[in-house]
Parts: structure tokens; C-alpha cells; sequence
């Protein structure tokens, strides 16, 4: 149950940041945040969502690494890093 809730907010971020933000409709607010986060606002946005998640430390680079990781997985690679 737990797994599918994140799921759900994973599916909810990348909503808001595709319909909101006009992002990608693969990447989370969070992930965004972080590869960002040198642009005006979202350095912001990445401390505060990052004080929001306090108990996982630095959870918007983690965020991007997941969606690296997910989609190294659709590519058929392996450990994201398609560098």
C-alpha cells in the first residue's frame, strides 16, 4: 500500500508539473527542482521542498535519480546513468 501511495503522488507531481508548469510529463516537480535549481525560483523551490521532506535527505536529487533509474529501465539500460 505504501509503494502504490508514492506511486500516486509521483503520478500527481508530474501531473501538476506537466498541466501547471508546462514541464515534461515524465519528470516530478521535485526532480525538477533539482536540475533547475541554477534558475531563477527554483533554487527556492528545491529548499523548500526539500525542508518538506526532511527525513530523506536531499529528496529532489533523489527524485531526479529515480526518474534516471526509471528511465534507463524503459531504455533497457542499466543504473540510469546515460551519460
Amino acid at each position: 500500500m505504501i509503494a502504490w501511495l508514492g506511486r500516486v503522488a509521483a503520478w500527481f507531481s508530474q501531473t501538476l508539473n506537466l498541466f501547471l508548469l508546462f514541464g515534461h510529463h515524465d519528470q516530478t516537480i521535485s526532480a525538477r527542482a533539482h536540475v533547475n535549481q541554477h534558475r531563477a525560483g527554483w533554487g527556492l523551490a528545491r529548499r523548500c521542498i526539500n525542508r518538506v521532506f526532511f527525513w530523506q535527505p536531499d529528496h529532489c536529487l533523489q527524485s531526479h535519480i529515480s526518474d534516471r533509474v526509471y528511465a534507463a529501465e524503459v531504455l533497457g539500460l542499466k543504473g540510469g546513468n546515460s551519460n
